[in-house]
């Protein structure tokens, strides 16, 4: 099936196997690949639209419904600040989530006031600072 035609299938609520492919994806399609397969953007922009017609009476698609709503909620709560920061290889740490919440609440503070303010040491707040740079949520500078 060429990718065009998927997309408009999906998207498209009158398109005549718009119900059939979309019920299909979600049962079998990682939740992650389905995002990057329509677009960020567009999956934001259609999702709530389009759930309505995934069939909550099969398990699969259903399963498939609730992980979609889960990463829709999270991307328009603007906590995937870029690129696929969703897609993460094992859950963010409580301390870890502590230590973005920090630096999010006032954006130029340093490490040492992170640390000091959490009342964490330096080497573990650096760690995870450096953890969160990789992943893409924020951006450190160096000073000198």
């Amino acid at each position: 099936m060429p990718y065009a035609y998927w997309v408009a299938a999906i998207i498209d609520r009158t398109h005549h196997e718009h119900l059939k492919l979309l019920n299909q994806t979600v049962s079998i399609i990682d939740a992650a690949d389905f995002v990057r397969l329509i677009g960020d953007r567009q999956f934001l922009k259609s999702w709530q639209s389009i759930r309505l017609d995934v069939d909550s009476e099969h398990t699969s698609s259903r399963q498939g419904k609730i992980i979609l709503d889960g990463l829709w909620a999270m991307m328009m709560t603007c906590f995937a600040f870029s690129g696929y920061a969703y897609v993460l290889d094992k859950p963010m740490s409580k301390q870890l989530k502590a230590t973005y919440v920090d630096i999010c609440s006032r954006s130029s503070k340093n490490i040492y006031q992170v640390a000091r303010d959490m009342n964490r040491p330096y080497s573990r707040v650096y760690a995870d600072v450096k953890r969160l740079q990789e992943i893409g949520l924020v951006n450190a500078l160096s000073s000198v």
